[in-house]
């Protein structure tokens, strides 16, 4: 058995009732998961993870929130000069917050968090960076031709 971090992104029920979820997966495994899932119907089982669940291991549990894969994927998007640009045009009325400190100020202030590693851990925080970061921020990716 093989299983894959990922990160539940939209509910939908359709017609006949069957409900259809959508998972993002981290591009470090995306390999695996073309891998495990190439040919469509490929059989699959899904579990959510509690907030602040680890994995057994060998070293001793550390207090301090891990980052996980909204926390990477809110990295990636702080260092992106696109995402700068967006979240400047979004959210800040005044004075441009510049680079990547600039960017990541301004999402954990929309987020209310003090570090990107809440988002994986505080639902409120992920709440508010799936509707009004991501979500907005895809849908104008998508209105500007770079989805």
């Amino acid at each position: 058995m093989s299983a894959i971090p990922c990160a539940s992104v939209s509910l939908k029920t359709m017609a006949d009732g069957t409900l259809r979820i959508s998972f993002d997966i981290d591009p470090a495994n995306a390999q695996d998961a073309f891998r495990l899932f190439a040919a469509p119907g490929t059989p699959a089982a899904i579990a959510a993870l509690q907030v602040g669940y680890a994995a057994a291991s060998d070293t001793p549990a550390d207090d301090t929130p891990k980052g996980g894969a909204l926390a990477k994927l809110a990295g990636m998007w702080c260092a992106d000069a696109t995402f700068q640009s967006w979240i400047n045009q979004t959210y800040v009325h005044g004075e441009p917050m510049r680079g990547e400190d600039g960017a990541a100020r301004c999402l954990r202030s929309v987020c209310d968090i003090d570090s990107r590693a809440e988002l994986d851990h505080n639902t409120h925080a992920s709440g508010l960076f799936n509707s009004m970061i991501r979500g907005p921020y895809m849908k104008w990716r998508a209105s500007k031709g770079l989805a």
